[in-house]
């Protein structure tokens, strides 16, 4: 059998130089978007302050997520309980979730709730994708639902946790609510607010389409904006709001910018109220 002719020494060369091109090219993308959409803090998560637990969730994708749970007193009689799904933002980690007080404001509204951090995040293993942290969210629905079956499940998210709780939300097969703050109308949307379009098309391999969502939800929707929010404009949330078949209440916080939005009082009680409203019979499919 006679041997083909030898590539070219030119053609191979430059196959080779595309080769390391888009090697190059696919390492600077992913330094980019862990740069920009998954920063993920150097905070330190250590074993939860009591009285929360923590809880390891393995998710379809494969990863071992760390969450902190914690469960409310009885509820009045004749009233329902309520389980949350916390979902922080970007440049979060349980850590900052209880630095901040944002777990502390969680429990004095009397819901039951799991915080979870993403892959990559605090000491889950893995790394930060959208497809990662869907599953880490669904994950913790799953918890929350053999746990709690008879809770009223809500997704409760801020700013990247709004875009990653939509999502999962949408794949659930039992939630009563959704409470989305500081959210996007898609990740490219938000990224073009900042970026060059040609930067953000050859970067972004992930959309995290919070409308094409919102529209298969038919639980009720809480979404809240700040005003002046410089990171992902309130038009952004408004657009979303509208896009909801059962929205509860679109609410602009005038003055509230990005990341003050969770130290705003009021907004914490229209949330307590929000909760009170899934008293009533969800509607839909649930």
């Amino acid at each position: 059998m006679s041997q083909g002719r030898p590539w070219p020494r030119k053609l191979v060369s430059w196959g080779l130089f595309i080769l390391v091109i888009l090697g190059v090219s696919s390492v600077m993308r992913d330094v980019f978007l862990r740069n920009s959409l998954y920063p993920a803090p150097a905070v330190p998560v250590p074993a939860p302050p009591l009285p929360l637990l923590e809880v390891t969730l393995e998710t379809y994708s494969g990863d071992r997520v760390v969450a902190w749970a914690y469960e409310a007193q009885e509820p009045t009689p004749g009233t329902s309980r309520v389980s949350v799904l916390v979902l922080h933002g970007n440049g979060e980690n349980l850590g900052t979730l209880h630095l901040s007080g944002t777990l502390e404001k969680l429990r004095r509204l009397g819901v039951s709730f799991l915080a979870v951090d993403y892959p990559g995040y605090g000491r889950s293993s893995g790394k930060p994708s959208e497809k990662a942290n869907i599953a880490a969210a669904s994950a913790g629905l799953q918890w929350l639902s053999k746990n709690a079956p008879e809770d009223r499940l809500v997704v409760w998210g801020w700013s990247l946790g709004a875009g990653v709780g939509i999502q999962a939300a949408a794949r659930a097969e039992r939630i009563h609510g959704l409470i989305t703050l500081s959210p996007w109308s898609s990740l490219e949307a938000v990224a073009t607010e900042h970026f060059p379009r040609w930067l953000i098309r050859w970067a972004l391999v992930e959309t995290y389409d919070s409308v094409a969502a919102a529209k298969t939800l038919r639980c009720p929707a809480f979404v809240a904006h700040g005003e002046i929010d410089r990171i992902i404009p309130a038009h952004q949330g408004k657009r979303l709001a509208d896009t909801f078949p059962n929205l509860y209440r679109w609410l602009e916080i005038p003055g509230a910018g990005h990341n003050d939005l969770l130290a705003i009082d009021s907004l914490w009680q229209e949330m307590e109220d929000f909760f009170g409203h899934l008293e009533e019979p969800p509607l839909g499919g649930l």
